[in-house]
């Protein structure tokens, strides 16, 4: 098996209003990513769409917990580190 490739996508500090854009953009990407899963699920007429459904919730869920962090932060004025790495491996 191969190592895993990894990539540094975020690192550095920033304030929590920059942080709130970068990271609500990426969790609204993943939520728009699942909601053309779905539809693409019921213009086929198949396929469970039950796993993107889930993912749309958490990632909600994820988003209403960073928005209330963010605020804390930003009331008190505080930067904030992000670190962020993805990691690929192959499977097959």
């Amino acid at each position: 098996m191969k190592k895993p490739h990894t990539f540094k996508l975020i690192n550095g500090t920033f304030t929590a209003n920059d942080v709130r854009k970068i990271l609500m953009e990426m969790i609204q990407s993943k939520i728009n990513f699942h909601m053309r899963e779905i539809h693409s699920m019921e213009e086929r007429g198949g396929g469970t769409t039950s796993r993107s459904e889930k993912r749309i919730v958490q990632l909600k869920k994820t988003a209403e917990t960073l928005k209330k962090v963010l605020a804390k932060a930003e009331e008190k004025e505080i930067n904030l580190k992000i670190s962020a790495t993805v990691q690929i491996e192959f499977l097959n």
